[in-house]
């Protein structure tokens, strides 16, 4: 679960720090500021946590949870950058409902079985000779 986390900061990196750079805020706030990003970042990775604990069977090594913190985070930005998660109902939704779409595509992906592939999952048929 550390890969999919650092995966999930890694490509949320970019972001955070174009912000920070730009906005000319004291030291201090920064310190602040990366130290709530590390949290809050956090709580969509649980997500995979709580699909472990209810007994999810995927299978990934190191290098996938990577590729896959990185591949939900660029999901997420997409959702935002094409105004899904950004604008429901007229409404500016900028907290909780895309922390809870990103905590249930890391869900999901606890349950899909990266490394053994199809043969983990689909019934093995018996031959007829």
């Amino acid at each position: 679960m550390l890969y999919l986390y650092l995966g999930f900061l890694l490509a949320n990196t970019y972001s955070v720090v174009k912000v920070i750079y730009t906005s000319g805020i004291p030291f201090l706030t920064i310190v602040f500021s990366v130290i709530v990003f590390l949290i809050w970042s956090f709580f969509p990775v649980m997500g995979y946590g709580l699909a472990r604990l209810l007994g999810a069977k995927g299978h990934a090594n190191k290098y996938t949870l990577l590729g896959l913190g990185i591949g939900i985070c660029l999901i997420e930005k997409l959702l935002y950058e094409q105004g899904i998660l950004a604008n429901i109902d007229g409404y500016l939704v900028e907290g909780y409902v895309g922390i809870t779409v990103t905590a249930i595509m890391f869900f999901i992906a606890a349950f899909i079985p990266f490394e053994k592939g199809l043969s983990a999952v689909l019934p093995k048929q018996a031959s007829s000779v």
